[in-house]
């Protein structure tokens, strides 16, 4: 074993080194090493240096998510977390049985009107919204599920439609009364096309 703090190749090695590390750290090799980090060792330095900004930058606007069911209690405990953001999920994390589809509904009608409230069996603890809560986005279901519940002229409505127009018709105007506003998440979009069918479904709910 060859000691540490010697100078090879203009390189100041540290750590000590094997019988087997000779052929890796031969000299020409090292000189090597020291004449491209004499060049571009302070370029390396500067980029590392912007990285560490623009992280900076990052980390200062970072934004937490949460989300979860449309369940009384989990919307309450969401909207209190210290979340940025809380996207009520009708899609993936919600059993679209009939029940679950239509108090969710009404429970987010409820968060919105600062009137939600849930007490827990049993114990009776009682769960209220806070002074602070997420501001609330509502993911409906995607275009390819329909709601099996509801039927316009002998066909299934999308269930993306029917969640989206009974939160947009219920909450649209008191949330841009308070200086919000009806915030989506949408699921599972495949192309251009699709996207731009929301955004006719959206013109045409705002008139």
């Amino acid at each position: 074993m060859v000691a540490a703090n010697r100078i090879v190749g203009g390189l100041e090695i540290l750590a000590p080194a094997a019988p087997t590390h000779g052929g890796v750290l031969a000299p020409p090799a090292l000189e090597l090493v020291a004449d491209l980090t004499r060049r571009f060792g302070g370029r390396v330095e500067e980029l590392l240096a912007r990285r560490r900004e623009r992280q900076a930058r990052f980390d200062a606007d970072r934004r937490v998510e949460i989300t979860g069911p449309v369940d009384r209690k989990m919307i309450i405990n969401a909207l209190n977390s210290g979340a940025n953001d809380f996207m009520a999920d009708f899609e993936d994390s919600n059993a679209p049985t009939w029940d679950n589809v239509v108090e969710g509904q009404l429970n987010l009608s409820d968060a919105v009107d600062g009137s939600i409230r849930y007490v827990q069996p049993g114990s009776g603890k009682v769960y209220t919204l806070g002074p602070r809560v997420a501001t609330l986005m509502v993911r409906p279901r995607g275009w390819h599920l329909p709601e099996k519940h509801v039927r316009l002229e002998g066909r299934p409505v999308p269930a993306s439609l029917f969640d989206f127009g009974l939160f947009f018709f219920h909450n649209a105007r008191k949330l841009i009364s308070r200086g919000t506003g009806p915030y989506f998440y949408l699921p599972k979009m495949q192309s251009h096309l699709e996207a731009r069918l929301w955004n006719d479904v959206f013109v045409r709910a705002r008139t």
